[in-house]
């Protein structure tokens, strides 16, 4: 059987909430699974030394419209929330304690923050935001708002978070297909021709 696609990401990383999108076209289309694994870019960013680039620098200033324009592309909403970035580490550990017992309803969260945040520009650092949308997926909002203080759920997300690293990510999102890493939401398409070619008969 084939190795899943594995899926660094940060809830509050825009070039994710592209990703996220594409990247389950693809997996569908190759029959592969996908490990997904928000991940903490902030301490990445400080254990690297590097950080988002502001909107104010001529790099920064690209970035917002190469995001907007990337969205357009793929036919995805795209608002920016505010503020931004956001702090993600509440979406996150929410995601983890899901996970504990129902990965697919993990995945519709994420799925439903990516939606609410970059989608509809909504401030996904505020746990009333969160407890909506915990609430829209019959999840009850305050379980999963208080589950974000448990000790074992914060390791959680650091121990993936130490994991990406150590494979070598320094942004988002990151992508391991068959122990090869790719990084960001336009290497899809290089993903899908990989794909198509290990996939094709001798």
């Amino acid at each position: 059987m084939a190795e899943p696609i594995d899926f660094y990401f940060d809830f509050s990383s825009s070039y994710s909430y592209i990703g996220q999108h594409r990247l389950q076209e693809l997996a569908e289309k190759h029959g592969r699974e996908i490990r997904w694994k928000p991940v903490a870019l902030g301490a990445i960013f400080k254990a690297l030394g590097s950080g988002p680039h502001s909107p104010e620098t001529p790099k920064g200033s690209y970035v917002w419209k190469d995001v907007e324009r990337s969205a357009a592309d793929v036919g995805l909403p795209y608002h920016w929330p505010k503020p931004f970035p956001f702090n993600s580490l509440m979406a996150a550990r929410i995601f983890y304690h899901i996970a504990e017992k129902d990965e697919v309803k993990a995945i519709e969260w994420a799925q439903a923050v990516f939606d609410a945040s970059f989608g509809q520009g909504r401030d996904c650092s505020d746990p009333a935001e969160l407890a909506a949308i915990a609430k829209d997926l019959g999840v009850d909002g305050e379980e999963m708002l208080n589950a974000t203080k448990q000790v074992e759920i914060k390791q959680k997300l650091q121990q993936v978070t130490a994991e990406a690293m150590e494979k070598g990510v320094f942004g988002a999102p990151s992508f391991f297909v068959d122990g090869d890493m790719y990084w960001g939401a336009d290497r899809i398409d290089q993903m899908h021709r990989y794909l198509e070619q290990s996939n094709a008969p001798f």
